[in-house]
């Protein structure tokens, strides 16, 4: 649909039993149910009265009358039905971004040999990210984003537990600017999972940092093809 010149798009997603929808402009995915779902086929954020008569039959005039409300709250926050913003003429002037992966390490524990990153190092040398280096691409990110409500971050090496301060600095720093500038940041951290111990992961799990963890089949294989420097 259009606003104001400007359109604005969403995706319902249907799969088995499970319902969600996407707000294509700001990035945001909702998991629903199947009323939502209906709704929503209707639904273009601006005609809440052609919506309680097409399922005053379906469901309770009540019933809408909340799914409506919410879905309202939903566009008040910008983050369904909301319009797109302008992009630059070329990317290169000026990048909006949606992700950023951070080399948190350019060096790896273990030595694969058909590692697509050359054991960690790229070709190049090895070393580590520092903090100051850290908070400024998360800054770039930040700042890149735009009017983008959702934000992903990928903490990426080489290995990136191999410089787990550095690690935690930035999940810290990152946790404190979504506060801040009111994104939505999604951390994930690609590890090969042998530097993960009790207290890193229950750190990870209290600051909402999804895992991508990489295994090559059995314990035999998997050891076989993964040896230590």
């Amino acid at each position: 649909m259009l606003e104001g010149g400007k359109v604005v798009l969403i995706h319902r997603i249907k799969l088995d039993d499970n319902y969600a929808v996407l707000d294509v402009n700001s990035g945001a995915v909702h998991l629903i149910d199947a009323m939502i779902y209906d709704i929503l086929g209707v639904y273009d954020g601006t005609n809440a009265a052609k919506v309680q008569e097409e399922f005053q039959e379906k469901y309770q005039l009540a019933e809408i009358d909340e799914v409506l409300s919410e879905l309202q709250e939903l566009q008040e926050q910008g983050l369904l039905f909301s319009p797109e913003f302008p992009v630059p003429e070329t990317f290169s002037q000026e990048p909006i971004l949606k992700s950023l992966c951070l080399h948190i390490a350019h060096d790896c524990n273990l030595r694969c040999g058909y590692c697509f990153a050359d054991t960690g190092d790229f070709g190049g040398h090895r070393a580590l990210m520092s903090k100051e280096t850290a908070e400024k691409a998360v800054e770039f990110a930040i700042a890149g984003s735009k009017q983008r409500h959702n934000l992903e971050l990928d903490l990426f090496g080489g290995e990136p537990l191999m410089n787990i301060p550095v690690v935690k600095h930035v999940i810290n720093y990152v946790r404190r600017r979504e506060q801040e500038t009111g994104k939505n940041i999604k951390l994930t951290l690609t590890t090969n999972g042998t530097l993960l111990n009790d207290d890193i992961v229950q750190f990870l799990n209290d600051n909402r940092v999804m895992l991508v963890l990489s295994l090559d089949g059995s314990k035999s294989t998997h050891d076989h093809m993964r040896p230590f420097s």
